[in-house]
């Protein structure tokens, strides 16, 4: 069956017709559309971030002296000592509503990778010439270490006993730690080797110049991307949308504004796919 529309005056035709079957079917679909957003527009206005547990010696040496503040509070929990820029980690993770607790260990801290030699991987003894990347000495320290599991835990408890004990019940589960590589810049929220997400183009220009970026990667989390745009919306839209730039500088107003302009355009950003 059909339904006939009348049109404006100065058209050359007064009447479309239109069958029934696929007017009711952009009615749903634009209502669903409709309904998406207007599920996530006030969701999306909760901020999602991470926040870090702080150890005992965060910032103290044995000796009880004061450490320097530098690094900022990505420490590991443990140790106190700062994550460096590329270096793996483990992280033990428990969303709690749109915040998620996050507690760091270095591999260091527990003498990994075993015999010592994990952060002479990371170094280029070439000093660049023809020496392999950052990438491939990453992976290869990956490739020493071993996965968190309740060796791994039990390992963390029996080295620092009191610190472990204060950790909340859910963090002392293997199941909550994975081997992370970067964080969300914006969030904060670690991101493991291989899980999805997206970074800033490298030909583009990303920190203002009154920004120090120490070489960081402006990478955004997938979780962020659905916070703000739905499960599924994300998975069709692959890259960040306008939706999502209003929302990173609304709720990041402070790591925004070390940003280019350029950032918050859609183009200047890449998907890093899952291994698979």
């Amino acid at each position: 069956s059909q339904s006939s529309r009348a049109l404006p005056d100065g058209l050359p035709f007064h009447e479309l017709s239109i069958p029934n079957e696929i007017e009711r079917s952009v009615s749903e679909l634009t209502m669903r559309s409709h309904g998406a957003f207007e599920k996530h527009r006030y969701a999306s206005d909760s901020r999602r971030m991470a926040y870090y547990a702080v150890g005992r010696t965060n910032n103290q040496n044995d000796d009880g002296n004061n450490k320097s503040s530098g690094g900022g509070n990505r420490r590991c929990y443990f140790t106190g000592d700062v994550i460096p820029c590329g270096m793996p980690f483990y992280a033990g993770s428990v969303q709690q509503g749109p915040r998620t607790l996050v507690v760091f260990c270095l591999p260091s801290a527990l003498d990994l990778p075993r015999g010592g030699i994990g952060n002479n991987v990371l170094v280029d003894n070439n000093n660049g010439g023809g020496g392999t990347t950052i990438d491939d000495r990453r992976e290869r320290y990956l490739a020493l270490l071993p996965d968190p599991d309740a060796a791994i835990l039990e390992e963390m408890s029996r080295r620092y006993p009191a610190p472990f004990d204060t950790l909340p019940v859910q963090v002392r589960s293997p199941h909550c730690w994975r081997l992370f590589v970067k964080f969300c810049f914006f969030s904060g929220l670690p991101i493991a080797e291989g899980e999805m997400h997206y970074r800033v183009r490298s030909s583009v220009v990303g920190f203002s110049h009154l920004a120090s970026a120490r070489g960081e990667e402006i990478a955004l989390s997938h979780e962020v991307m659905e916070a703000v745009n739905g499960e599924v919306s994300a998975e069709i839209l692959r890259l960040p949308n306008q939706n999502l730039f209003d929302y990173l500088k609304r709720q990041y107003s402070q790591q925004s504004s070390k940003l280019r302009e350029e950032v918050f355009v859609r183009s200047s950003w890449e998907m890093v796919r899952p291994e698979v």
